[in-house]
């Protein structure tokens, strides 16, 4: 098993590359500290939980206010990432 294209697929454009991370050129522009960020985090972990939760429901017993939850969640994950990208053009 190729271990480096499993990473590189898990992982992305955060895979250390030859010439250096681009987690580690993130890190002086302040972006991990910054509230924004925290913000998408905590989004992400919303939205995993409430897929988690529908799964965990059965996809066809699921109330409509969790799928509501989760297109709104996903919604606001978009809004805030292109507010990263806007604020910190990596």
């Amino acid at each position: 098993m190729d271990w480096e294209a499993l990473w590189e697929a898990l992982l992305g454009s955060f895979l250390p590359a030859p010439t250096g991370s681009r987690l580690l050129d993130a890190a002086p522009t302040g972006i991990f500290r910054s509230p924004l960020f925290w913000t998408w985090i905590a989004l992400l972990a919303g939205l995993i939980g409430l897929a988690c939760c529908i799964v965990y429901v059965g996809l066809r017993s699921t109330p409509a206010l969790l799928w509501l939850a989760l297109l709104v969640d996903a919604v606001a994950l978009v809004v805030v990432r292109r507010a990263l990208k806007w604020r910190y053009p990596i």
